[in-house]
């Protein structure tokens, strides 16, 4: 799909200006492109009369056919399933991770953890595994929501690194052993086997439906 100039009225003095929109990103055919998006560029906007900078929020599909995922961008949206015309290649469909997410951080999370070849299904049990003893030692800064950065290889061996945010503020950086996601991958299976069907919203409710189900 191509790029959309539309007309965005800044909030600070009411000016008028012209603005792209990606409503699709290929990673695959336009590396470039993506990196752009991750870093903010391609959804900010700068007032060219008062300076004002903003984000741009609006319905985005981002797929990454090397690594074989896509993820639905969907701001204005609570549904947690969504039906899109396929824009895939047919041979690649049963292959490919499937998601549907509604705020810009879940976006990039879901790219980092499928760029790091992992399960974001286990890994929503170990963040809510964290937050869980966290709210135990009764921690000065309980973060509303924590999210995946990175997959780092580091002198004490292989770790997850997880950034808090509370409010707008994001939190000094966790990491977490990646022992710790292979132990859960172990023990909760059964849960991995089961399909996400279609762009799902997979966050820690999915989980949580999954292992009621496994338990049934």
């Amino acid at each position: 799909m191509k790029p959309v100039v539309k007309i965005i009225t800044c909030p600070k003095c009411g000016e008028k200006q012209n603005f792209t929109m990606y409503p699709s990103i290929n990673a695959s055919s336009d590396p470039g492109l993506a990196e752009k998006y991750l870093e903010g560029t391609l959804t900010t906007l700068t007032c060219e009369e008062c300076g004002f900078s903003g984000v741009v929020e609006y319905p985005m599909l981002y797929h990454d056919l090397d690594k074989k995922f896509s993820v639905f961008f969907a701001p204005d949206s609570s549904d947690r399933e969504a039906k899109l015309p396929n824009v895939l290649p047919a041979h690649l469909l049963p292959e490919m991770r499937l998601r549907l997410v509604h705020n810009a951080d879940d976006l990039r999370e879901k790219i980092f953890i499928f760029r790091d070849l992992l399960d974001d299904r286990i890994v929503e049990t170990v963040k809510d595994s964290i937050l869980r003893e966290m709210d135990a030692r009764h921690e000065e800064k309980m973060p509303d929501a924590l999210y995946y950065a990175q997959d780092m290889f580091g002198c004490e061996g292989r770790s997850l690194i997880f950034v808090p945010r509370k409010g707008t503020e994001y939190l000094e950086p966790i990491k977490i052993p990646f022992e710790t996601y292979e132990k859960i991958k172990m023990l909760m299976h059964g849960i991995w086997e089961r399909a996400v069907e279609g762009y799902t919203v997979v966050d820690k409710l999915w989980v949580q439906s999954a292992a009621k189900k496994e338990q049934t």
